[in-house]
């Protein structure tokens, strides 16, 4: 085996800002112009091995062509060569929009001119046709009226902590104050640009949360440490103590805002076009429909909102004893920019709505007329994911749906189509892997992969038929760097029946006959599968892929992921499993009692030397397998983790655990379990972060020492939630499991490259 310090110098290539460079056309993007031409952004590789991009028209045949001519661009912009300084743009017959120098810019093709356009106002929210703009003065709304900046104010009752469209961030409001984030008004107008929706957030009910800086702070002259403060409540808060959110119907053409008769939020929301948006409007304008649920996720509707009359309409509502699993994320669920999968037909006959009522979530549909259920229009056995696009003359709807027969992982998304009548069922998508589908008026886009198949581009035409192979990532940068495939592996959860999936990834260079350490990289949140299932060599927000196992296998440490019982998109069977049992860490269990079964399958695996880490939700799974399993894991790294379900935001917390129920949340307090530990622990936690609290770390490190327990300790001053995407943490955690795990002491001196 090769000495420790060169072990360290490979994994450093697959460190966040080296990997990304490594895989070409991993990820393409096809765009359509309005003249209907298809176009995307082709990468190649540059002598010094940087990437950079061509953009190409794209027929049916898969026949391509140059988009543009690059080097006449690159000269207009005073560049030389015809290597583009951006890497996405968009085209229509007179003239290309791209960004360059921070600034968006318009290439008009008449007269080759570059035209540097004004930037837009970030305190604005401006109207599809951008004749209206929403601002917010102090804490009320004004509407601008572009062409002659006349301005309009809306409201006059707004006051500190009581405002209209401001966002409120339960998971980063700290962040945004010390990014400069500049508030504008949540809204989403209506297609034609007259009608918009909006809120009033009232948050000075809502109890505060605090938070220290205590390094100076650049922008100030003093020294002196900064309170930070935001509003967020807990579990064990009443409804008197939760946020006021109501709607209202705005008028741009008469300058007018009204409330709508429906019951309050008591959660802030989005609005907007964003694919978080709680609200999305009929195509021609006449109604604007939105859904609403309860505290703890127990009740639900989907309502309608005539924008003439404002009279609001319930077309849907279910509920249910546990939780609807409606809005969450990491189901792929969301339909263009609204985040539900539900909708209303143009002409106002009927509501779909996705429910879980039959055990796998389903499209119901509704008449509206009477309000009826004609019952479910997509078959049994598969689950409604994403809805992708709707085509009503055709009276089709376009999904994204997993547990499909066709795919050897139930995880795996495939894009179908279904009929509103519930006939023509089909899958569109039928190779063997997860699909990220484009739908255009003619043909599909789809690019589909596994963590053990590099990404293929494909068209077909809109009934799935191909047309033809649009291009492969190329990978060959990757394997040559080392890159280790993972595999693909099933075992059978603690109920003796369930199969659950997971991934492997083999320590680099293994001899035969030896064994090896491992690294379990958990989540334990019940909200998202952990569990990567495309072809995966980054991530986002600057984290390492595969929560670091790459780097963990150049060293000689295996790494698995694995879902187990209580996580979603498997049904409402296995997901109620964490009902009450937050505690379970979303199948925490199934990872112990899976190792017989690993080892089985992979006689290299030493279950002696056995570590685990993970972030937030995988901080305190990994304290929670210390605490409460602690001669299975002998190492592990816990960093922000949300230790006690009592001190977290309480939308999420009493989705899972129901309604404040002290002996219930008090199973989720992982300091009862300090004096369990036995093997080396290592915490860390930013001190600004503004999703899980500091505190929650800090109640945790407390109870150690009252239990006279060693453990280790990373207090990172400047940092927020996310901890992972630190490269001091990176280093030190990777320094933890070479001592710990590998027995040997990280090279001296050395230091990854920033």
């Amino acid at each position: 085996m090769q000495d420790i310090k060169t072990r360290y110098e490979h994994a450093g290539r697959f460190l966040p800002g080296q990997v990304e460079r490594l895989v070409l056309n991993g990820e393409p993007v096809i765009r359509r112009s309005p003249a209907g031409v298809l176009y995307f952004a082709r990468e190649y590789r540059l002598p010094d091995g940087a990437v950079a991009r061509e953009f190409v028209s794209l027929a049916r045949d898969g026949s391509t062509a140059p988009l543009f001519d690059a080097a006449k661009l690159c000269s207009l912009l005073g560049l030389e060569g015809s290597v583009l300084p951006f890497s996405d743009c968009e085209f229509c017959d007179t003239s290309l929009k791209f960004r360059h120098q921070g600034a968006d810019c318009v290439w008009r093709f008449a007269d080759d001119s570059i035209i540097r356009l004004p930037a837009p106002l970030p305190e604005e929210t401006p109207s599809p046709d951008e004749e209206s703009a929403l601002f917010l003065r102090g804490h009320d709304l004004w509407l601008r009226r572009c062409a002659s900046g006349e301005e309009v104010r809306l409201t006059w009752d707004g006051v500190e902590d009581c405002d209209y469209g401001r966002l409120v961030d339960y998971d980063a409001s700290i962040t945004m104050e010390r990014t400069g984030y500049v508030q504008h008004p949540l809204a989403v107008w209506s297609p034609d640009s007259r009608k918009f929706l909006t809120f009033k957030i009232d948050m000075r009910p809502v109890k505060q949360l605090y938070a220290i800086e205590a390094f100076d702070d650049p922008h100030s002259e003093s020294i002196r440490p900064r309170l930070h403060s935001y509003r967020c409540p807990f579990p064990e808060d009443s409804d008197r103590e939760l946020p006021i959110v109501t709607l209202w119907l705005g008028d741009a053409v008469n300058g007018t805002l009204r409330q709508l008769d429906c019951e309050p939020y008591c959660f802030p929301l989005l609005l907007g076009n964003t694919s978080s948006s709680y609200a999305r409007w009929l195509e021609d304008s006449s109604a604007v429909y939105f859904t609403w649920f309860s505290r703890g996720n127990k009740k639900a509707r989907l309502c309608l909102c005539d924008a003439e009359t404002g009279e609001v309409r319930t077309l849907v509502e279910e509920s249910h004893e546990k939780f609807l699993n409606v809005g969450t994320g990491g189901t792929l669920d969301g339909f263009g920019n609204y985040r539900f999968s539900n909708f209303v037909t143009g002409d106002r006959k009927w509501s779909f709505w996705q429910s879980e009522r039959d055990g796998l979530a389903r499209l119901y549909r509704y008449n509206n007329a009477d309000g009826s259920c004609e019952g479910a229009i997509t078959p049994e056995g598969i689950i409604v994911q994403q809805l992708v696009a709707v085509d009503p003359e055709r009276q089709q709807i376009y999904f994204m749906a997993n547990n499909l027969p066709e795919y050897s992982d139930p995880y795996y998304h495939g894009l179908c189509r279904v009929n509103f009548d519930g006939t023509g069922f089909s899958l569109l998508t039928p190779e063997d892997g997860e699909h990220m589908v484009r739908i255009f008026p003619d043909c599909l886009a789809d690019t589909w992969s596994r963590v053990d198949q590099a990404p293929v581009t494909v068209l077909r035409d809109r009934d799935g038929g191909f047309l033809c192979e649009v291009i492969r990532a190329d990978i060959s940068a990757l394997l040559e760097a080392g890159y280790i495939m993972p595999e693909r592996f099933q075992v059978t959860a603690t109920d003796g029946e369930t199969p659950l999936y997971g991934i492997l990834i083999r320590p680099a260079g293994m001899e035969a006959g030896k064994t090896y350490p491992f690294i379990d990289y958990i989540y334990g949140g019940m909200q998202i599968a952990n569990v990567p299932k495309a072809f995966t060599w980054k991530t986002a927000n600057g984290r390492e892929s595969f929560g670091g196992l790459q780097e963990y296998a150049q060293l000689g440490i295996a790494g698995i992921i694995l879902d187990g019982l209580g996580t979603p998109c498997r049904g409402r069977k296995i997901h109620d499993v964490s009902y009450e049992n937050i505690h379970g860490c979303a199948g925490l269990a199934d990872h112990v009692g899976t190792l017989g079964q690993l080892k089985t399958l992979f006689p290299f695996l030493d279950l002696d030397r056995a570590g685990i880490w993970g972030n937030s939700g995988g901080g305190c799974a990994t304290s929670r397998a210390m605490l409460e399993y602690p001669g299975v894991y002998k190492v592990g790294v816990a960093s922000a983790g949300n230790h006690d379900q009592r001190m977290y935001e309480n939308t999420w917390t009493e989705r899972y655990y129901g309604l404040y129920n002290r002996e219930t949340y008090l199973k989720g307090d992982n300091t009862a379990l300090a004096p369990n530990l036995e093997g080396k622990l290592l915490l860390a936690c930013g001190m600004l972060d503004d999703n899980v609290p500091m505190a929650q770390t800090v109640r945790l490190i407390d109870a150690l020492q009252r239990a006279d327990k060693d453990f280790d300790f990373i207090l990172l001053p400047r940092l927020n939630h996310n901890v992972p995407a630190d490269p001091y943490f990176i280093r030190r955690k990777m320094d933890f499991f070479t001592r710990w795990l590998l027995c040997e002491e990280p090279p001296a001196e050395y230091r990854f490259p920033r």
